[in-house]
């Protein structure tokens, strides 16, 4: 009954009709004593009043006065004005109660479904949402609004359905600007860049003067690679427009597009100089181009020139970190070091920053200064394999083999997998003579890697203190198949051969070839000076041995050696000088302490 109440109640309002009953005649038990018309006066009359209430905003009273009415008559559009109120108070279980009553007692009537979707869309049940205004739809196929909110309801997680409901809303209103422009986002979202184009030149038909589609249609055509479209776009708007930063920067990306990177920056500098400029975006910009630089040594200058620009005005670690990369690309490694030092004070959470830092102070051979700086944030990143092991790579390239271990433990318990973690511990592990350990983390190498050299070398020198020369012979042989000029193998193999006394012709020509290769090698020196001496030639010997000497004068083996081929020319004070030089440095040398005790002078 009440669906057709709406229709006469503005004629009893005009009439001032009230059609009132007192409240004690609307009891439960006076309600049973009414006649079927004195029960639809009644229903009406609260209906009214609940309408009239609902005008003034009075909510919580319209819904008192539906409720009465509804003791009445229990129609759908009761329930419905019900639902309304309770939706307006934001009582969403009452108001979805309401409104699933009034949609299961009239399935036929949109507006109650528009209501329920209401509801679900605001308790955020989306999904609910969209099967009401798709049952809408099936209802009535030309219901615009239906169309329109299912649409809206799609995009955030279902962009093609959303396409596909907003194309079919176009056939419903023709070329509808608000249509076109979620057609035109949707497009631009979904990579679309051809579809966008089309949608965004349909809009511009109706408004051309629309300087943000006019925006989005050259970003589109950048894109699409539509360069000659973009610039002639540019060119116009930025005659209109010519302090517009968004139009700046389309006209430096089409540049950039273009490969046309020196024109590109001079567009991009006008944005970085602006002070209204978000950082943000000059950091996508200094990243576009750092990109390009890696790629292509030609765009370097301009990049190092856009990114010194940036850096006048901030302290930022990322531009730090990329004049930090052009530094390197230029071979300027101090200026790199310096830049990436910066960068790590800026960004000290930044592990990856330590990390380039760390990396390039080790690969310019300054352990030291490495060891230093990553030891400053190694308790920040205990759990961070690449500063765990270039902090035990560095500390063990400075012989503080007992200080790297605990790093390097940590890295390949981190990455039990990496190669280069494997082979530093088991090199950690051999000079802490731990060479079991040692051999097991070498063997994993080659169980991975059989050609490593790297890992056969140290496999050779463990062997080789070992005295299991089988062994020894068996990996250096290997190893110099895979590599016949690695100076270190033959260096080691060399000297290997020459302390054992055998194939000395043999070790002479690996420690000739290595030598050649590294001149001022002491170690290398010291290796052929010691293949003379096993030779017998003493004066050659010597010779090299000065040599390495020279290099290195702090080194006992070396000391001990000179002093043995002293003591073969004969002079024996030399000899001993060298011997007591070596055992200064080098107390667990016993046999030094023989040498010289028998020959007192």
């Amino acid at each position: 009954m009440i669906k057709n109440i709406l229709k006469i109640i503005l004629v009893l309002v005009i009439a001032g009709c009230s059609a009132k009953i007192s409240k004690d005649d609307s009891s439960a038990e006076n309600t049973k004593k009414l006649t079927p018309s004195q029960s639809e006066k009644l229903a009406l009359s609260h209906f009214v009043d609940g309408t009239m209430n609902e005008m003034k905003g009075n909510y919580a009273e319209a819904i008192l006065d539906f409720q009465e009415a509804l003791q009445y008559d229990s129609s759908a559009g009761v329930y419905f004005a019900l639902g309304k109120n309770y939706f307006r108070l934001n009582k969403l279980a009452l108001a979805k109660k309401n409104a699933e009553q009034a949609v299961k007692l009239d399935s036929t009537n949109k507006e109650y479904y528009f209501l329920l979707a209401d509801i679900y869309s605001y308790s955020r049940n989306f999904d609910k949402a969209q099967k009401i205004y798709e049952h809408i739809i099936k209802l009535d196929s030309t219901d615009v609004q239906a169309y329109y909110n299912l649409g809206r309801l799609y995009q955030a997680n279902k962009p093609l359905k959303a396409l596909e409901v907003y194309k079919k809303l176009l056939k419903l209103t023709g070329p509808e600007w608000n249509v076109l422009l979620k057609i035109a986002e949707l497009n631009e979202r979904l990579g679309k860049i051809d579809e966008t184009i089309k949608t965004v030149e349909e809009l511009l038909k109706i408004n051309p003067s629309d300087l943000n589609l006019q925006k989005i249609l050259i970003d589109a055509y950048n894109k699409h690679g539509d360069y000659e479209k973009s610039f002639k776009m540019l060119d116009e708007a930025l005659r209109l427009f010519p302090d517009d930063l968004r139009l700046i920067e389309l006209k430096a990306n089409a540049l950039v597009y273009s490969n046309k990177w020196k024109e590109a920056a001079a567009e991009y500098k006008k944005l970085i100089n602006e002070p209204g400029m978000p950082f943000a975006s000059k950091v996508r910009i200094a990243g576009l181009f750092i990109a390009q630089a890696m790629k292509d040594s030609a765009v370097i200058p301009v990049t190092k020139e856009l990114l010194q620009v940036i850096d006048k005005d901030s302290s930022d670690w990322q531009i730090k970190a990329y004049l930090g990369e052009i530094a390197i690309q230029q071979n300027d490694d101090s200026s790199a070091v310096e830049y990436f030092r910066q960068a790590s004070q800026l960004a000290n959470w930044n592990a990856e920053v330590w990390t380039r830092l760390g990396g390039l102070l080790f690969d310019q051979r300054r352990y030291e200064e490495a060891a230093s700086e990553l030891q400053k944030v190694a308790a920040n990143f205990p759990h961070h394999f690449g500063i765990n092991l270039l902090l035990g790579l560095s500390l063990a390239q400075t012989g503080k083999h007992k200080q790297a271990l605990p790093y390097l433990e940590k890295a390949v318990k981190l990455q039990p997998d990496d190669l280069n973690a494997n082979l530093a511990i088991a090199f950690t592990y051999n000079q802490l003579k731990k060479q079991e350990k040692a051999i097991g983390h070498l063997k994993k190498v080659l169980s991975v890697d059989p050609g490593n050299v790297q890992a056969l070398g140290t496999l050779g020198l463990i062997y080789d203190s070992q005295k299991n020369y089988a062994a020894c012979d068996s990996v250096y042989q290997k190893a110099l198949e895979i590599d016949s000029s690695n100076t270190l193998i033959q260096n080691n193999y060399a000297y290997s051969l020459a302390e054992r006394g055998i194939k000395l012709d043999e070790a002479l020509k690996l420690a000739k070839s290595a030598v050649s290769k590294e001149p001022y090698n002491s170690s290398y020196l010291d290796t052929i000076g010691w293949i003379y001496f096993k030779l017998g030639d003493y004066g050659k010997a010597e010779k090299y041995v000065k040599k390495a000497l020279e290099i290195d004068e702090n080194n006992a083996t070396i000391l001990e050696h000179l002093g043995d081929i002293y003591e073969k020319l004969n002079n024996k004070k030399k000899a001993v000088e060298m011997w007591k030089a070596a055992y200064e440095l080098d107390s667990t040398k016993t046999e030094i302490k023989n040498k010289i005790e028998g020959n007192k002078i």
